[in-house]
């Protein structure tokens, strides 16, 4: 009786641990860094901003503006071109957790 009851809390809240990125234009604190996308390599996950070298992985979410408002979500990397401006978030490991493709995200000024 306890694992049917453990199984169903599981399928219950399952959606939980899948929870959808935070929006970038809600939450641009998020994204303190920018740069210049230089190049993207998909075949290793890397891509080149304003001259470093960063690595993506499967857990980098993506936000693509298109320049007219609208912000969707991009599936791989592949997605960012090159010579675009990004703001992004990255570990001390070069890591990139979070990518804002486009310059609808501007730094707070008081």
């Amino acid at each position: 009786m306890k694992a049917l009851i453990a199984g169903l809390m599981c399928v219950a809240t399952g959606g939980a641990y899948a929870a959808e990125p935070l929006s970038p234009i809600a939450n641009p604190s998020l994204y303190e860094s920018r740069g210049t996308v230089g190049s993207v390599d998909s075949a290793s996950g890397t891509l080149m901003i304003g001259g470093k070298r960063y690595k993506a992985n499967a857990n980098t979410v993506i936000f693509i503006d298109d320049g007219r408002g609208n912000v969707r979500k991009g599936l791989k990397l592949a997605d960012i071109p090159p010579n675009v401006p990004v703001s992004f978030s990255a570990g001390e490991d070069g890591q990139v957790t979070q990518i804002y493709v486009g310059s609808g995200i501007q730094p707070y000024r008081p």
